[in-house]
C-alpha cells in the first residue's frame, strides 16, 4: 500500500456507504480505505463493514474520542507511506484525492492541503467564525493560509506521525497541522478541490464549538506565537501605565497612582510569560523533529 484514505467518521450512517463505493469506485486497487468509527451510536459501523471492497478496514472507538484522535489512530494504524483526510459526509470528491496526491508525488511534498473554491458549498451559520478564525489565523501564521482547516489534506506518513501528541483529541488537528507544517520547514503545497453539501446532519454544536475554537485559538499561541502576541501585550501595557502613571503624577500631583503601578507589573508578568512560554513551546517542537 502506497496511499492509506482516513476516514473519520462518527454518526455517518446516511452517507458513509455512497462515500465509501464512490471512492472505491475510483481510486487506484492500491489504495487502502481506512475507516475510523469513532465510538457511533448509529449503523455506521455495520455500514462500513457491509462494503465489499478488499482494500476498506475499519478500527472502532470504543467511545466518542474526537476528530483528531479519530485521526491519530488511522494514522498509527495505516499501511500507507502516505495518508491523506477525508470525510466521511459525502462533501469530498475521489477526483480531488487522486489530484492532491499526484501533485504531492510530483513534486516530491511533505504535504498537500486541499483549498476550497468559492465554488464549494459552505454552510451560512459558520460564516461567521470561519471569517473570523481565518483573520486570526493568517496573522499569527508564517505565510498566508488559504484553507486552514480543510479536512482535505495528505502527508508523508513518515511526517505526521512525529507530530501526532502535538494534535488536538477533538477541535482544530487541522488548524494545527497546519502551523506545524510551516513552523517545522516541511515542504508543502496546496490543490484546489470542490466541496460538497454534506450528507446528513451535521455534529456541529454553535455554542460549544464556538467555545472550542476560542481555546483553539489560545493554544495556538501558546504553542507556536507566545513571545510574539504576549510580548506584544506586556510592552504595551507597561508603555500605558507609564505614561497613565506621568501624566497623572503631573496633573493631579499626588504622585504615581496604584493603577499605573497595576497595569506595568501586569505588563512585566505578561512579556516574561510570554518569554518563558517561547522557550517551552521551542522545545516542544524540536523534541518532536
Amino acid at each position: 500500500m502506497k496511499t492509506t484514505i482516513i476516514i473519520p467518521a462518527y454518526n455517518e450512517a446516511e452517507g458513509i456507504k455512497e462515500t465509501l463505493l464512490e471512492l472505491a469506485g475510483y481510486v487506484p486497487e492500491d489504495y487502502e480505505i481506512l475507516v475510523i468509527d469513532d465510538g457511533s451510536t448509529d449503523d455506521t459501523y455495520a455500514i462500513v463493514n457491509s462494503v465489499e471492497y478488499p482494500n476498506i478496514r475499519c478500527i472502532r472507538h470504543k467511545r466518542n474520542r474526537g476528530y483528531g484522535s479519530a485521526i491519530k489512530t488511522g494514522c498509527k494504524n495505516a499501511a500507507g507511506d502516505i495518508v491523506v483526510w477525508y470525510d466521511a459526509d459525502g462533501q469530498h470528491r475521489p477526483e480531488d484525492l487522486v489530484a492532491v496526491i499526484r501533485k504531492m508525488e510530483a513534486e516530491n511534498l511533505d504535504y498537500c492541503i486541499g483549498v476550497r473554491t468559492k465554488e464549494s458549498h459552505c454552510d451560512r451559520n459558520r460564516r461567521l467564525g470561519k471569517f473570523i478564525l481565518r483573520k486570526i489565523v493568517n496573522m499569527l501564521a508564517k505565510e498566508p493560509v488559504e484553507d486552514f482547516n480543510s479536512g482535505m489534506r495528505a502527508f508523508k506518513k513518515e511526517v505526521l506521525l512525529k507530530y501526532l501528541p502535538l494534535l488536538p483529541q477533538r477541535f482544530g488537528a487541522s488548524t494545527v497541522t497546519t502551523f506545524i507544517m510551516q513552523e517545522t520547514g516541511c515542504v508543502g503545497g496546496d490543490c484546489e478541490i470542490l466541496v460538497r453539501k454534506r450528507v446528513g446532519k451535521s455534529t456541529v454544536r454553535p455554542f460549544k464549538d464556538g467555545m472550542r475554537t476560542i481555546m483553539l485559538i489560545m493554544n495556538i499561541i501558546i504553542l507556536f506565537r507566545p513571545k510574539e502576541v504576549f510580548g506584544t501585550v506586556g510592552v504595551l501595557a507597561v508603555l500605558v501605565g507609564v505614561v497613565y502613571g506621568v501624566v497623572n503624577a503631573v496633573t493631579q500631583g499626588l504622585g504615581i497612582p496604584v493603577l499605573a503601578a497595576v497595569i506595568c507589573i501586569f505588563g512585566i508578568q505578561t512579556f516574561f510569560f510570554g518569554i518563558i512560554s517561547a522557550q517551552i513551546s521551542q522545545l516542544r517542537l524540536e523534541h518532536y523533529n
